[in-house]
């Protein structure tokens, strides 16, 4: 019995032994299973205007050596003005590294710019179209619907129109008057975050002097300030400057309160509309 059980086991791992032993050889579709392939590994996903994202492509099986792929960028995502491409844009070398164990990968790093898609959302595809070894070796692209292409939502920051507003204050100070709204042709840095539009005066009487303030505005009409007056010398200036704009009513509603000045946590509500 045990002889006989022995003779059963000895094949067995004769079996598994060859099967391990050539896992990182081409694979053909003659031999019954997946052929040498490659994909675009990072998945569909929204990014944000402002960031990047680094689109990985791997293969399925290492072919030890280089591959060459080559893709297609479509959608309605304008390059240059929504997004940039590191590198050579159309191809990426997916370079064999005999010292790793993991499955070899290639990589291009996708920038958008603070004023992609701005005031909207757009979509940037990306598409592989051929995939090539060194040896002259075609791969398939994609394994069945995968990785074959891949859609990249860009939100874009909510879009605000420039000029003269009219407004009215209330809370814990009372105030009228008018501000200009402008778009930065460069954002802001004000304590590290970027900012795309500035009020010229956000404090209406209160300092005798106006204080300008940078904020950004979601695809949602949520509003968000910066730290601080960015201004020279109103760096001292701290506020907490929230609220919404409404661009159905066209209305611009500011909440802000104080950090500094010997008032910290006084407010008031700025409502605002353009001339």
């Amino acid at each position: 019995m045990k002889m006989k059980k022995l003779l059963f086991v000895i094949p067995l791992f004769a079996l598994l032994f060859y099967g391990c032993e050539n896992v990182t050889e081409p694979i053909d579709i003659e031999s019954g299973v997946i052929p040498a392939f490659v994909i675009i590994e990072t998945t569909n996903r929204d990014v944000v205007a402002g960031g990047n994202l680094e689109v990985l492509f791997q293969l399925g099986q290492t072919q030890e050596e280089n591959v060459t792929v080559e893709y297609t960028i479509s959608g309605d995502a304008v390059e240059g003005e929504d997004y940039l491409v590191s590198g050579s844009s159309g191809t990426v070398v997916i370079e064999h590294d005999p010292e790793t164990t993991q499955l070899d990968r290639g990589s291009i790093i996708i920038e958008f710019p603070f004023t992609a898609a701005l005031g909207t959302t757009r979509n940037l595809i990306i598409t592989l179209e051929s995939a090539t070894t060194e040896s002259g070796e075609s791969l398939t692209l994609g394994r069945g619907d995968t990785g074959l292409s891949r859609t990249y939502t860009i939100n874009g920051l909510g879009e605000i129109p420039e000029g003269t507003y009219e407004y009215q204050a209330t809370g814990d100070f009372e105030f009228a008057g008018t501000f200009d709204i402008a778009q930065q042709e460069d954002p802001l840095d004000v304590g590290g975050n970027l900012y795309l539009y500035t009020t010229s005066n956000i404090t209406g009487p209160l300092f005798g002097v106006d204080v300008a303030y940078a904020f950004n505005v979601a695809i949602t009409g949520v509003l968000e300030g910066a730290p601080y007056a960015h201004e020279p010398g109103f760096e001292t200036i701290v506020l907490d400057v929230t609220g919404n704009y409404s661009e159905t009513d066209e209305v611009l509603v500011l909440n802000v309160v104080f950090r500094c000045c010997g008032v910290d946590g006084f407010g008031y509500q700025i409502v605002a509309t353009p001339l």
